[in-house]
């Protein structure tokens, strides 16, 4: 049709605004949604990265299915290195088909764009082995990816987030999606795209690359050694693809986004083509429920707890950072409580660690445990040799929970690190929750190793990816909830693997944490307890809501009306946060004034109150 010509045209000329204009008209006439991938790239292109990640996030942008999807993969992630999150970059486009061996176009452009993040986290070895596997799938010659192999192979330049360009390629602004077009073949029939320009590569007698290498086979990541250096972040680890919801899609949803965001307001934290008498669980089809804080406390179920689950419809997951007990242990003590819970409903910490383990370990090698039996047999059903002594020369230390660890066995860990092993960490959490108050967790243990050894370790559990990531596969879930009380433990690693995630005020995390929170550790809703699954979608969700007034004047919140107690947090929440995203008010010097109901009910939720 013609409008949609006219916008893929434009698209091409890099008309971004003309392009997203006519590209809507020709979606709400055809309800085309394979045009949604080149809607959001047009948003990139006006400088709006923000606003793709929304369309790519959006239940239309998660409904697209294959090709389609690819593409939208390829944005999301294009925008997430414009916000400099190219970690997150990297997450969004492991999916099923990023397989070296593919050829072709779809293939190649993955594989390029996939190069690109990877080096834009500073991943440069990986990089290299997946342009290679792009140059040896792009048969059409679509990507440069043999140009930027030329180029890496000439280049010494340590990279990184912020870092140098290479050979003056902006590495950083420069994905995939820019080169090539964003859309299907199917979105675009009518118009002939020019080839892309492929820069020719450098001679071959002045490149460090054979020539035989300029169609390379593809490449499979180098196998890890037996002792390898500690590395400072997690692999990212691939929640599996969710399908679209069963929500009917909302043909109007990304003509809502078109213009300029009011930073002002709470518009742009509210999402779009919600529904508005739905149920917050009815959404979902798995919730990946924290346990301290969430469930219970110490040896106490939290109120509404144990009713809230019993009634629940859909499965739910106890995913726990403690590593300190096994599956069975943890599921006894859950049914101690009143809870229904079995042994494979329970997912830990110690699996993850010790599964990181036999990706990083050949079999038959010995990992240092500083932790409780019940992770040095985690280690062991994976293969790996278990000591408690530095003497056995281990090729890797893992780092759990234990009551028993102190100065001998973290000295023992720090000789192992200093010799090289590989260090794992189950979780990083400073402090653990207790009927008697906040304990000492893992992470101030495992920051008297980082102290001691300058080293990082390799983070299993939340806000590290690989922990979530395992609760997902076990879930077999395609769109499931986290719900916890931590903001930089179960809201943060929902961030990491790319889920939505809800909020309790019953743990750790408080009204004022929520409020200066940032970006990577705002959750989707807020809920005072677990029963709060229960309650309206939108009253729940973070947005604007109706009944409550919020302004925020340098860094003074005031809030008042008589809106449902409800959607108090959630709407002051969404206001704070667009002031401070606005630089209108500073996270750490926040005052919260409120009249009438509001003030009561922030005053019963440990909120401190002036005026």
């Amino acid at each position: 049709m013609v409008r949609e010509t006219t916008g893929i045209a434009a698209y091409n000329a890099g008309e971004w605004q003309e392009s997203a204009t006519e590209l809507r008209a020709a979606r709400r006439i055809t309800g085309n949604n394979a045009l949604l991938p080149l809607i959001a790239d047009c948003e990139r292109g006006l400088g709006r990265p923000e606003r793709a990640v929304e369309i790519a996030r959006g239940d239309e942008g998660r409904a697209l299915t294959g090709e389609e999807a690819t593409e939208m993969r390829i944005v999301e992630a294009g925008a997430r290195i414009d916000l400099g999150e190219p970690e997150k970059a990297v997450v969004t486009l492991q999916a099923e088909n990023l397989k070296p061996g593919q050829v072709g176009t779809g293939p190649a452009r993955l594989f390029y764009a996939y190069a690109s993040a990877l080096y834009a986290s500073g991943r440069r070895d990986e990089a290299i082995t997946w342009f290679m596997n792009a140059a040896a799938a792009d048969i059409d010659d679509v990507t440069d990816a043999e140009f930027r192999l030329t180029e890496l192979a000439n280049d010494d330049t340590p990279v990184g987030n912020g870092e140098p360009d290479v050979d003056g390629v902006d590495v950083l602004a420069d994905s995939a999606v820019s080169e090539v077009p964003a859309a299907s073949e199917q979105a675009k029939p009518e118009v002939v795209t020019a080839e892309p320009v492929t820069a020719e590569p450098a001679p071959a007698e002045t490149s460090a690359i054979p020539e035989s290498v300029a169609a390379p086979e593809p490449v499979a990541a180098p196998e890890p050694v037996s002792a390898p250096e500690p590395i400072a972040a997690p692999e990212p680890v691939t929640a599996p693809e969710r399908v679209a919801s069963s929500e009917p899609a909302d043909t109007d949803t990304i003509d809502s986004l078109e213009g300029t965001a009011d930073l002002s307001a709470t518009s742009s934290y509210i999402e779009e083509g919600s529904t508005g008498s739905q149920a917050l669980v009815d959404r979902y089809d798995a919730l990946l429920l924290d346990l301290d804080g969430t469930v219970f406390a110490g040896h106490q179920a939290l109120p509404n707890a144990v009713d809230t689950l019993d009634r629940l419809d859909i499965p739910r997951f106890f995913v726990t950072n403690n590593a300190s007990r096994r599956p069975a242990e943890v599921a006894a003590h859950l049914r101690e409580l009143g809870f229904d819970a079995t042994d494979d409903l329970v997912v830990t910490s110690a699996q993850s660690g010790a599964r990181l383990l036999s990706e990083h370990l050949p079999p038959g090698s010995r990992a240092l445990v500083i932790g409780t039996d019940g992770l040095a047999q985690e280690v062991r059903e994976v293969g790996i040799g278990v000591t408690r002594s530095a003497d056995d020369r281990p090729a890797a230390v893992i780092q759990g929970h234990s009551t028993d660890t102190g100065w001998a066995q973290l000295s023992e860990a720090a000789l192992a690190i200093r010799a090289g092993a590989l260090w794992v960490a189950t979780n990083v959490d400073a402090t653990l929750p207790s009927e008697r108050g906040l304990l000492v967790g893992n992470g101030s243990m495992v920051a008297a190793l980082r102290n001691a050894t300058g080293k990082e370790p390799l983070v299993a559990g939340k806000p590290a990816a690989p922990l979530m990531a395992d609760a997902i596969a076990r879930a077999a879930a395609n769109s499931p909830l986290v719900v916890g009380d931590r903001l930089d433990t179960d809201i943060e690693g929902a961030h990491a693997v790319g889920i939505e995630s809800a909020l309790v005020l019953t743990g750790v995390s408080t009204v004022t944490d929520l409020l200066a929170a940032p970006p990577e550790q705002r959750p989707t809703y807020v809920i005072e307890d677990l029963a709060g699954v229960f309650d309206e979608i939108d009253a729940v969700r973070v947005a604007d809501q109706p009944g409550w007034t919020v302004s925020v004047e340098a860094s003074t919140v005031t809030v008042s009306g008589s809106g449902d107690v409800i959607g108090l947090v959630p709407a002051l929440a969404a206001a704070t946060w667009a002031a401070v995203d606005a630089g209108t008010a500073d996270p750490e010097e926040l005052r919260i004034r409120a009249e009438g109901p509001a003030r009561d009910k922030l005053a019963s939720l440990g909120v401190t109150l002036v005026g």
